[in-house]
């Protein structure tokens, strides 16, 4: 079990993990064009964003939707885990730093998804709707947020981790 000061930010970390299951199951979004409806799942976005011939904004996608929050989370996960009992300070700071960073760009999807819709509204010839999976995905980018926020990196270099 984690110490009190890590509670919380253990707590949202799991919470964070559990949505990112859905969010990557169910679709994010279904597009209607010439009358012709495609549900889509962050993969198979990917997998059409490369055979439509644009293999960097698949990549981009890539990046962003899917090993982004997969590291993020793991690195936190070790940041925590190894709080309470670190010997190597720095290196935990630093990348507690750069999940926190990253963390500004991971509703880079969810802003994607609200722009198309936003858009792209002709009717029968062109339509998009957003589906359950971009909601789990938002949630998932709240709450690892609120888990990196909930998390003070001044707890690393604390000697007395129980009282901080």
């Amino acid at each position: 079990m984690p110490d009190k000061p890590h509670a919380k930010a253990w707590s949202l970390l799991v919470a964070a993990t559990v949505w990112l299951v859905p969010a990557n199951l169910l679709p994010i979004m279904t597009v209607t064009q010439g009358g012709r409806s495609k549900t889509s799942t962050i993969a198979e976005g990917i997998w059409q964003l490369f055979d439509a011939g644009m293999p960097g904004i698949a990549i981009i996608v890539m990046v962003a939707s899917l090993l982004v929050p997969l590291f993020k989370v793991l690195v936190l996960a070790v940041v925590y885990w190894r709080a309470p009992t670190e010997s190597q300070p720095l290196t935990s700071t630093r990348a507690y730093r750069l999940v926190y960073w990253v963390g500004r760009w991971s509703m880079l999807d969810v802003f994607v998804v609200a722009l198309l819709v936003a858009l792209v509204q002709f009717g029968n010839l062109a339509n998009v709707q957003p589906e359950p999976g971009i909601l789990a995905f938002g949630i998932a980018v709240v709450l690892t947020m609120l888990s990196a926020h909930a998390f003070s990196p001044n707890q690393l270099w604390n000697k007395d981790h129980g009282n901080s």
